[in-house]
């Protein structure tokens, strides 16, 4: 088989190319790269020079492949502009060459952000799209016009993963980062709000899973470790690891906003849209969690890295590289 992946030089991509070369059943794994191949350079990939604006990149791209990976995407901008540009507009733009070229599935990586936060209990797929970040309204729509292209030809699936963590990520990794100084700043009293996270060796997994499913339409699942977490079994499983202590610093949800406004005019002063700003600190204070119960029944997906194992792993991949 053959295959397209979009976002391979980022974080969730990179890991899946991995595990598509190591794979027997793919002969082929392009690969969309615009400048830097990063995490790609020196692999055996057919590397795709271009971007998703590019009609004539994206058809030189599937033509011949069985499945197309898209997981490139925008976390953070300062407007929803370039965010509907990055998530809704590339999405389009893929899928219709994709269409067009008679492709016969396609993987889309989502977010638990464009269902919104939960409620005291996880959410599931029947549970309506709440947004609460431009982030997370940029995939409600990226979903919807899948819904809006999609005929009974293609086989389409969407996944949404909460948190994901591991090797390579470089935003949640600030957070290890602080807990490495002794230092772990915690929102709220530690209990709430609780939190789904993914380590990104599962998130590959029912990537690959999801490729399997042939049946023509749209199948959108959440996936995660199965478990929510407290901030405080976070901190404590990563001071376990790093083998000393970390001290809490609980942060009222009231100043997270506060704090996040103060960081993102300083940046501003610098051009640089900082990982905490006021739309992921819409986020940070509301519960996040959702169940991938409806994702282990019909693609077979168990997960296989507890918290505690996935942190281990990806603490002392930062201090093989030197990240702490």
């Amino acid at each position: 088989m053959k295959a397209f992946v979009t976002g391979g030089t980022g974080f969730i991509g990179s890991h899946l190319v991995d595990a598509l070369l190591q794979h027997n059943a793919y002969s082929e794994v392009r690969c969309l790269i615009r400048n830097n191949q990063k995490w790609l350079k020196d692999k055996d990939i057919t590397p795709i020079r271009g971007n998703l604006d590019d009609f004539s990149t994206l058809k030189q791209a599937v033509e011949g492949v069985d499945v197309i990976f898209h997981i490139a995407g925008r976390v953070k901008a300062p407007t929803y502009k370039q965010l509907k540009r990055a998530n809704v507009d590339a999405t389009e733009n893929l899928l219709r060459v994709a269409q067009k070229a008679g492709t016969p599935k396609v993987v889309v990586l989502s977010s638990l952000a464009a269902a919104g936060p939960s409620k005291g209990q996880p959410v599931t797929e029947d549970d309506p799209l709440e947004p609460v970040s431009m982030y997370g309204k940029s995939k409600k729509q990226m979903e919807q016009r899948i819904h809006e292209l999609i005929d009974n030809k293609m086989s389409v699936t969407i996944l949404r993963p909460p948190a994901v963590y591991g090797p390579r990520e470089d935003q949640i990794y600030s957070f290890f980062k602080m807990v490495s100084k002794r230092i772990c700043p915690i929102i709220g009293d530690g209990e709430k709000p609780k939190i789904s996270m993914i380590y990104v060796g599962d998130v590959v997994q029912a990537i690959l899973k999801a490729s399997q499913q042939n049946e023509p339409g749209i199948h959108t699942y959440f996936i995660s470790d199965g478990e929510p977490h407290t901030w405080n079994k976070i901190r404590e499983t990563a001071t376990m690891v790093f083998g000393k202590k970390a001290i809490p610093i609980y942060v009222k949800p009231d100043w997270v906003q506060k704090i996040a406004g103060i960081v993102e005019k300083t940046g501003s002063f610098f051009g640089i849209y900082p990982v905490l700003n006021k739309e992921k600190a819409k986020e940070m204070i509301l519960e996040w969690t959702c169940s991938s119960d409806k994702a282990q029944q019909e693609l077979g997906y168990k997960p296989e890295f507890s918290l505690e194992e996935g942190i281990s792993r990806t603490i002392h991949w930062y201090q093989r590289h030197h990240w702490l």
